[in-house]
């Protein structure tokens, strides 16, 4: 579907975790904030953008590393300059888009018993985008988990045009016949029925690319890097 561009107020709501996993997981690119914004914003007026992500603490690890010794596995101590570089990095993101027109939300990392691992946004982003319905016309958002389609109902009843940008790409960048690698954080069939409009983040990937990674103020840390590579060593 394409992108609607008519005058009106908009609100962003970005899952960061899902967002990280699409767009340099998925279609091996970083990304220029700016730029996404003016995608997801068209003509409209920006109201509010929040980017939520999450934090972990030394009880999540802790959680973590025993969960995975219940089950068998092996844990690796993080290495303390690593550790204290992907702070920086973190922080450098953060201020990067605080500085750019966007609210950083951060909530702490759950771990589940069996040792999977989330960050616990979900119901701080539906609170906020429900109230910011109130006060837009149209509401953008950026994630792909069928967990979230009870919020696009209740944003449609509240009378706002809903967006959801993300991917139905079936494999990621770095995909071959002889190492396949589905795309991860794909776009959920159910969500994507539930909104008005559907942003393919795979066509629009030149357009929010970041082109000159010196201009960068911080990155994002990628999931593999703030989990660990947990997902594929769970």
């Amino acid at each position: 579907m394409a992108l609607e561009t008519t005058a009106g107020r908009t609100a962003i709501f970005i899952d960061g975790w899902n967002f990280a996993r699409v767009t340099y997981e998925g279609l091996g690119i970083r990304v220029d904030f700016r730029r996404l914004l003016s995608l997801l914003c068209g003509s409209t007026s920006l109201v509010r953008a929040r980017y939520y992500i999450g934090e972990w603490s030394e009880e999540s690890y802790a959680l973590y590393a025993a969960a995975r010794r219940a089950r068998g596995l092996t844990v690796e101590h993080p290495d303390p300059a690593e550790a204290e570089r992907r702070r920086r990095d973190q922080q450098g993101f953060i201020r990067m888009l605080n500085r750019n027109g966007y609210q950083v939300v951060r909530r702490g990392m759950r771990v589940h018993v069996d040792g999977t691992v989330r960050a616990e946004i979900g119901i701080d982003l539906a609170v906020d985008a429900l109230w910011m319905a109130d006060h837009c016309d149209r509401i953008v958002l950026v994630m792909g988990d069928a967990e979230y389609v009870p919020l696009v109902h209740a944003l449609a009843l509240k009378g706002a045009r809903v967006v959801i940008a993300g991917s139905q790409s079936n494999w990621a960048y770095n995909h071959s016949a002889e190492h396949p690698r589905p795309f991860p954080g794909r776009a959920s069939d159910d969500l994507l029925d539930a909104a008005d409009e559907f942003i393919e983040l795979r066509d629009a990937a030149r357009e929010i690319e970041l082109h000159d990674e010196t201009r960068r103020p911080g990155r994002a840390a990628t999931p593999a890097e703030e989990l660990e590579e947990i997902s594929s060593s769970s």
